[in-house]
């Protein structure tokens, strides 16, 4: 079974109607549909009329059906088409679904991507390219490519789309299809998926901040993380690019970091007590930084909760980094960690056994925002 989702365009409009028609109602934005409604209605149950004529050619119709017929939708395949935030596009996206419907036997329907016109480059920078990675995200979610053959076709609609959707295709593993402006060829780009396993990226922690900016020698790199060099040769070969004994970011992984781990994650606050025992043990900067690094990752700080310690004297979250000495003690508030306490693993113990360690008492602690691993 396959999903198709493809993008609208005006091509059905402007190849069955009269230009006079529809002219002055090219680009008017959806808002303005029931003032319209009774002449866009009209205009729609023309355009279906011609798709049912017993000579009705899908190839010359439309960009869409051109496209749809040379892909070959079968019966019960899903058809999504996405329509411009415009009059054109949503009546287009209607027809197209009545269409797709009774022409193939596919399930069909439409989704109006917001924002999405060109009489506003801004509208369109800020709102249409977000909503339209949105729209088909949310298609993958409820049509998986693990479980469905998944195909994106930006035949039809703005060519400004076109790169965005090849990105996704190329990101999720999906073949791009579509005919390219006057050939009736149907051009693919086969599923060439940019992807690895992004838990290894994330499981270099701040090795990964050096090695984006230069090369280290793989005995360091294995001394850093803590990890032989055959697993780091078997296991990191997507993210890990080796020359002649010194390692970096592949290129790629490269872009993934410094555009989504370095710059993802939450706002990281140090108490005043925890400044201090900073302050006081050197040595304990290097074992805690790293981890509170980590902890900007709402997804680490998940993996690693460790509450079976609350009780009516905690009620902090407990952060237990793996099979380690060091605690920390902490809670989120939005987009703020606040790192409330740490201790090694015999004061530790005897703090949850015996202490109290309430939110109340460190809710006037901190004053330094901390970001990254600047701990000073």
């Amino acid at each position: 079974m396959k999903v198709i989702i493809s993008t609208v365009g005006v091509s059905l409009i402007r190849n069955n109607l009269s230009s006079d028609k529809f002219s002055d109602l090219f680009g008017r934005p959806v808002s303005e549909w029931e003032e319209h409604q009774a002449r866009l209605d009209t205009i729609g149950k023309e355009l279906i009329t011609i798709s049912r004529s017993s000579d009705f050619d899908p190839i010359r119709f439309s960009a869409e059906t051109n496209s749809l017929s040379r892909i070959e939708v079968n019966k019960r395949d899903i058809l999504v088409f996405l329509t411009s935030d415009t009059l054109d596009g949503v009546l287009c996206g209607k027809v197209l679904t009545e269409i797709g419907k009774r022409l193939w036997g596919a399930k069909a329907e439409y989704r109006v991507v917001k924002g999405l016109q060109v009489k506003d480059a801004e509208l369109f920078r800020k709102v249409a390219v977000d909503h339209l990675v949105d729209t088909v995200m949310s298609v993958l979610d409820r049509y998986p490519v693990s479980s469905y053959k998944v195909i994106l076709n930006p035949t039809g609609g703005y060519k400004a789309v076109v790169p965005y959707l090849t990105l996704l295709g190329l990101i999720e593993g999906i073949p791009v299809k579509y005919i390219y402006e006057q050939s009736n060829t149907l051009i693919e780009l086969p599923a060439a998926p940019l992807s690895f396993n992004l838990e290894k990226l994330r499981e270099l922690g701040p090795a990964a901040a050096v090695l984006s900016k230069d090369y280290v020698a793989e005995d360091e790199l294995s001394e850093m993380i803590g990890i032989s060099k055959y697993r780091l040769r078997k296991e990191f070969a997507d993210v890990l690019v080796w020359e002649e004994g010194l390692v970096t970011l592949t290129a790629f992984a490269r872009i993934l970091y410094l555009r989504y781990i370095h710059q993802e994650g939450q706002l990281v606050k140090l108490s005043k007590p925890v400044r201090k025992k900073l302050k006081k043990n050197p040595s304990w900067e290097n074992k805690f930084a790293p981890l509170f690094e980590k902890m900007r990752d709402p997804l680490y700080r998940k993996a690693h909760l460790h509450n079976e310690v609350q009780s009516d004297r905690v009620d902090l979250d407990c952060l237990k980094p793996g099979d380690v000495n060091e605690r920390i003690f902490f809670f989120v508030e939005g987009e703020t960690v606040y790192i409330c306490d740490i201790f090694m693993h015999d004061e530790y113990e005897k703090v949850v056994n015996e202490g109290t360690l309430l939110k109340r008492m460190y809710l006037d602690q901190f004053d330094v925002p901390i970001r990254k691993t600047s701990f000073d």
